[in-house]
């Protein structure tokens, strides 16, 4: 009965205490078999731990909800979902996680000039769609452009007419300076796309086009610059004493330019002729000579590549002709390569084409010089023997400026070049930044 002492012997309540099985004074009653614990949690089936204490982990995995995090599903509602599955009714979706920043310098080592488009976002896919946008870009969409741009400029100056440029450009004959301008700037359009290819296809700044330091080194192109208008002297004076008919040959041409004429195509021989040998390295001993490397290690590859190219590039030819600029492309090619950058082809191309078609203005053979496919195999041993000259001076002048021939690398100081970060699996596009 309720309020009795147990039997046993027992020693009765404390005075003023509750009767043997009561709660205490002020305290709910426990509950009976089968009802809820207090606070909400259900009672212990046999074999199952009791209800967590305050910051315990929950039953079911769930761990205490830490400070400024949602709190863990109540009893009886549904897990969220796992990052990447369907998100259920009633869920808000997961906020989409980035990934992780890629380091601010391009490559994990120091790497020479032609495996400069190695870096951490390098794809194969990448340099085959960029060689054929280059192609594309630049030698067919960059040129209809400048010849549109140079017919609506001759016909507002009323220099000339615009029928005759978008008729045709015959190197061979009937050359006029608006066709020079137009052939000097489309090879200029190289330029601004090989930029356009490395910026957004490769993620990384145009001026690792320029040199590994990145960007065109002013001072060494310079100090290039005299040395190939040495070479160039030093070789035009000897062809011109051993064989003045092949460096100034003679014609009819000559005698019928007028002075107005020679004096315009010497002005765009000057303005831009400097900007068409540029355009042509930055393609060809810059993307291409990048592209071939980054796809295949061997420098010899990408320079045996390029250099054919580059002479296939010239139209219809002799061989002698043809070994002429298939050794001019090797040479500045190997210069690109040994001093890590563009500063030598540049010079030695810009030089050679500025001296050259200066001296066949002058003598009224500016057409016969640009529509040449012939060539003597004595010219071209003048030619072989500049190139072999200028890469020699050059050699030396690296070696006693110290040239740096290669990428910076990863600034960790013991050379151990860090891991390639992996970006997960995310809903949004992966924020990729610009190297430097």
């Amino acid at each position: 009965m309720s309020g009795q002492p147990p039997a046993g012997g027992e020693p009765p309540p404390p005075y003023g205490g509750p009767p043997y099985g009561q709660p205490p004074y002020g305290q709910p009653p426990p509950p009976q078999h089968g009802q809820p614990v207090p606070g909400g949690w259900p009672p212990p089936q046999y074999g199952q731990p009791p209800p967590p204490q305050h910051g315990q982990p929950v039953p079911g995995g769930w761990p205490p909800p830490q400070y400024g995090q949602p709190p863990p599903p109540q009893y009886g509602q549904p897990t969220p979902p796992e990052y990447g599955q369907r998100v259920p009714a009633g869920w808000p979706p997961p906020a989409p996680q980035r990934a992780p920043e890629l380091p601010a310098y391009p490559h994990a080592q120091p790497e020479p000039y032609h495996r400069i488009l190695r870096t951490w976002t390098y794809r194969p896919w990448r340099v085959l769609v960029g060689i054929l946008l280059t192609v594309g870009l630049g030698l067919v969409v960059g040129p209809l452009v400048v010849l549109l741009l140079v017919s609506v400029g001759v016909e507002l100056f009323g220099v000339g007419s615009a029928g005759d440029l978008l008729g045709g450009i015959d190197l061979s004959g009937g050359l006029t300076p608006p066709m020079l301008l137009v052939v000097n700037l489309s090879l200029a359009v190289l330029i601004p796309v090989t930029w356009l290819a490395v910026r957004y296809l490769h993620n990384l700044r145009p001026r690792w086009l320029g040199s590994v330091r990145p960007g065109l080194r002013w001072r060494l192109l310079a100090a290039f610059f005299g040395l190939a208008l040495l070479a160039t002297m030093v070789s035009v004076l000897l062809a011109s004493r051993l064989m003045p008919g092949e460096v100034t040959p003679s014609g009819t041409e000559g005698a019928t330019q007028s002075t107005g004429t020679t004096v315009a195509f010497l002005v765009i021989i000057l303005l831009t002729s400097p900007l068409q040998s540029a355009g042509e390295e930055y393609f060809f001993r810059g993307y291409l000579l990048q592209g071939f490397g980054a796809l295949v290690r061997a420098p010899w590859f990408t320079l045996t590549c390029t250099s054919l190219l580059f002479a296939f590039a010239h139209g219809s030819q002799n061989l002698p002709l043809f070994v002429d600029r298939f050794f001019f492309g090797l040479v500045a090619g190997g210069l690109v390569l040994f001093t890590g950058g563009l500063e030598a082809g540049i010079a030695m191309h810009i030089v050679n084409n500025v001296v050259v078609l200066a001296l066949a203005a002058a003598a009224g053979q500016l057409p016969q010089t640009l529509g040449t496919s012939e060539a003597s195999w004595s010219l071209v041993a003048f030619d072989l023997g500049q190139f072999a000259l200028f890469a020699v001076l050059v050699v030396w002048w690296s070696r006693r400026q110290k040239v740096v021939s290669r990428t910076p690398g990863p600034p960790t100081g013991d050379g151990t070049p860090p891991a390639i970060p992996t970006a997960p699996a995310t809903p949004t596009r992966p924020t990729t930044p610009t190297t430097e």
